[in-house]
């Protein structure tokens, strides 16, 4: 490159002379007003070629100054970047092994050099929150919105903060603001759906569980809704006979019923409707179809208890000697008739009915109660003694009568819904352990 540079000036030069030679002439050059020389032709050549040959050097030396003075920026920019992209997984990884107060130190090195980086403002944030420091964490979520106003993940983490401070309207707030941006976001609407449904408001849990099956969901997912769907309409319903707004649960509990003709906590609530509205006929009928839809255990219970409440206690004898005649077979229910006559005081019916049952195939703690019971009404004291002792052997010698039947939740008390797992219609009369029986079969 040198040497064709210096042939291309002695080219220049060769030139120059030969115009020289054969151009003597002069000419007047003014530099200024009024002052004018004489120069020669050749001189005139020269000085042009110089002036734009300085230029362009001038040109070319700019160029290369900004060129480097922009690698110089990129190269400092990229270690820049390099040290905080360094700091801050050093930093995500002691944090997920749960070494905050090193975590901390290492995010503050990245806020230090960019207090712009989001992702580092939010972790922050995560670690004040675990820490349950929900103004500090609030604090650094709220610098990370106002860097990036509509990003999901900054907007979810001023939710978590109002929601764990039990702030439930301005959770909804940024709920709703990121259902603004997706509104058919079903794990959105399913944290929406949970504010309510803390706050009892069962129209509104309705209503966002309509936009949810409205949403694409896959096949196992829509069913799993569908039947939420039921639950949340029975929610609504009990509500709404609690807070005497009768005609409208009877609605929607009917409505329940002809979904799912199987759900016999609706038809329990719609009997307790009527019973609130005065309707004992209603009552009775909901109650009698329920149960010979269903087959429940359960219903047939709380037919007995309404059965002697209104004092037609013969009713109830008929329809477990019925349901007997039915299904011999089933022991569970010689043993809730046994229970009924007991109940009733008729002690004679009682033992010959429990003692028709076969306590090899039927022993568990309540039967040995109930015949110790019986026993000692019967004066036969030692006999008594020895069924409690049976009783107290056993791993659960006191009553509990219902159990859910998806989890294994044990209660005294009946309820349409298992404050365990949260499923609707699971709760079943724990008789033989009928729940742990079904949950090892389930598991094998």
């Amino acid at each position: 490159m040198a040497k064709f540079l210096v042939f291309l000036i002695i080219v220049f030069l060769l030139i120059v002379g030969i115009l020289a030679f054969f151009n003597k002439d002069t000419v007047n050059l003014t530099v200024w007003q009024g002052v004018t020389y004489e120069v020669p032709v050749i001189g005139l050549i020269l000085i042009s070629s110089a002036a734009g040959i300085l230029a362009m050097f001038i040109a070319f030396t700019i160029r290369d100054a900004r060129r480097f003075f922009s690698n110089w920026q990129y190269n400092r920019r990229q270690k820049k970047e390099l040290k905080i992209q360094e700091s801050y997984t050093k930093g995500l990884d002691a944090y997920f092994a749960c070494k905050y107060e090193e975590a901390e130190d290492l995010f503050a090195r990245v806020i230090e050099e960019d207090p712009s980086h989001v992702n580092t403002l939010l972790r922050l944030g995560d670690i004040a929150f675990n820490r349950e420091d929900y103004f500090k964490a609030k604090d650094f979520y709220i610098k990370a919105k106002e860097i990036k106003p509509r990003s999901v993940e900054v907007l979810l983490s001023l939710e978590k903060v109002f929601e764990a401070q039990q702030k439930w309207q301005d959770a909804l707030k940024y709920l709703d603001t990121i259902l603004e941006i997706d509104e058919e976001n079903p794990e959105i609407l399913i944290r929406k759906r949970a504010i309510f449904e803390k706050s009892k408001k069962w129209e509104e849990v309705l209503e966002i569980q309509y936009k949810i099956l409205k949403c694409d969901l896959s096949q196992e997912d829509e069913q799993e809704e569908q039947k939420k769907l039921l639950g949340y309409k029975y929610e609504s319903g009990c509500h709404l006979f609690e807070t005497n707004n009768t005609e409208k649960a009877v609605k929607l509990l009917k409505s329940i019923i002809k979904m799912d003709k199987d759900f016999s906590s609706a038809y329990i609530a719609l009997a307790e409707a009527y019973l609130k509205d005065g309707n004992t006929d209603e009552a009775q009928e909901v109650l009698l179809r329920g149960y010979e839809t269903t087959s429940s255990l359960v219903l047939l219970v709380r037919l007995e208890d309404f059965f002697i409440a209104i004092g037609e206690p013969g009713t109830i004898i008929d329809l477990y000697q019925k349901a007997i005649q039915k299904n011999p077979k089933d022991l569970n229910l010689q043993f809730f008739l046994a229970k009924l006559y007991y109940r009733l005081e008729m002690i004679d019916y009682a033992f010959e009915t429990i003692n028709v049952l076969d306590t090899s195939a039927f022993d568990f703690p309540d039967l040995h109660i109930l015949q110790g019971n019986i026993y000692q009404r019967r004066s036969q004291y030692e006999k008594a003694s020895d069924e409690y002792k049976k009783a107290l052997r056993a791993d659960k010698p006191l009553l509990v009568p219902f159990c859910c039947s998806v989890c294994n939740y044990s209660s005294r008390d009946w309820s349409g819904r298992c404050p365990e797992c949260k499923d609707w219609n699971t709760f079943i009369l724990n008789t033989h352990e009928i729940c742990k029986t079904q949950k090892r079969q389930s598991s094998s």
